[in-house]
């Protein structure tokens, strides 16, 4: 499905509370059905008016994307994927190579959405300057929402092969309606970002937000193992937004605000619209 609107880009009211943050925006959907090669892809594209600040996206289900930023889901190249309670000593050395230093060795794939930035005005955002938050519906709770995570893209931001840890300010998981993200994966922080979520932007020293910098969202799916081999270097710790808010409307949403004052929402993006489910 391809779904095309203009919207303006508007003020945020605040984060508490559902109607807080999703005002309804006047818009018009054409609706059309797309297979690629056999293979159903669910889009939504957004071209915002010129002037003040916005942002042109394209938001995409259906892909497959390595699980950069966790090198526990990584064995190195050239070497079979096998326990890591096997390895050789030239296996751990390839290992810290490839998978802790690099970020670039056979890292597992998970299922994943995609916002991919298609124009930006003006051309000199910068990424700090840039919040998202991932938004759950959380009617057991009193119908308050919750934020999964929240962050500037700046705090998270992941370029393969050349970052080798997050942001000393990288935004720790929390909840997403009563699931509790921030209890897995241990340790006094909690889960980071980077289990759900990484902005990758085209050069790794770009400060500023641009035409190709690619938002990757990653799907969890309970029980499932994302390490190479069955008994790889790591067993399912937890990776991904709860599967359920890719298949009930309006349970999940990802939002980005300028921050300015007020803020400006430069997306609103269902989750659910991007899945595909029941299409």
């Amino acid at each position: 499905m391809i779904v095309r609107s203009r919207s303006r880009a508007r003020g945020r009211t605040g984060l508490r509370g559902r109607r807080g943050v999703s005002n309804i925006i006047a818009a018009i959907f054409l609706v059309a059905i797309t297979v690629v090669a056999g293979t159903a892809l669910w889009t939504l594209q957004f071209h915002f008016p010129s002037g003040g600040v916005s942002m042109g996206y394209l938001a995409k289900g259906g892909l497959k994307v390595p699980v950069w930023g966790d090198p526990t889901d990584c064995t190195p190249y050239g070497y079979p994927q096998s326990p890591a309670s096997s390895w050789s000593g030239a296996e751990w050395t390839a290992y810290d190579y490839y998978c802790v230093q690099h970020q670039i060795g056979n890292f597992s794939l998970m299922n994943a959405s995609s916002v991919t930035i298609t124009s930006v005005t003006p051309s000199t955002i910068d990424l700090a300057l840039v919040d998202v938050y991932f938004i759950c519906d959380n009617t057991s709770r009193g119908g308050n929402e919750t934020v999964l995570v929240g962050g500037s893209l700046a705090a998270m931001t992941w370029f393969p092969g050349s970052s080798t840890a997050p942001a000393p300010n990288a935004p720790h998981l929390g909840w997403c309606s009563s699931f509790d993200a921030n209890g897995f994966g241990g340790g006094a922080f909690g889960t980071l970002y980077n289990r759900l979520c990484i902005f990758t932007p085209l050069s790794a020293t770009s400060h500023a937000l641009e035409a190709g910098d690619t938002f990757i969202l990653y799907v969890h799916t309970p029980g499932a193992v994302y390490d190479p081999g069955a008994n790889g270097p790591d067993r399912d710790d937890f990776h991904g937004a709860p599967a359920w808010c890719f298949t009930v409307p309006g349970a999940c949403s990802l939002k980005f605000f300028y921050n300015s004052n007020p803020p400006v929402e430069l997306a609103d993006i269902s989750i659910y619209s991007i899945s595909g489910a029941g299409e």
